[in-house]
């Protein structure tokens, strides 16, 4: 019975050893991915800024032209 336990034990052990041995490489993983989640989602807001900003100007720019253009018409008759 003896025998039994001691092989347990020792199960238990390497199990133990091998979750210890490769845990730093566990947490430098998972920090990895939390710093490589934060520059995509930098880059994200980053290119989402960029590309409002241009479209907002392209729109303001687009937008003076055709407001012009309607001013500049005589006002509707109205008798149809």
């Amino acid at each position: 019975m003896s025998s039994s336990v001691d092989s347990s034990q020792t199960g238990q052990n390497s199990r133990q050893d091998f979750w210890m041995s490769f845990w730093p490489s566990i947490v430098r993983i998972i920090i990895l991915e939390i710093v490589v989640l934060l520059a995509l989602a930098g880059a994200l807001v980053f290119y989402l800024n960029w590309s409002s900003e241009v479209a907002m100007s392209e729109f303001m720019a687009a937008g003076s032209h055709p407001l012009q253009a309607v001013k500049d018409r005589p006002p509707c008759d109205g008798s149809a």
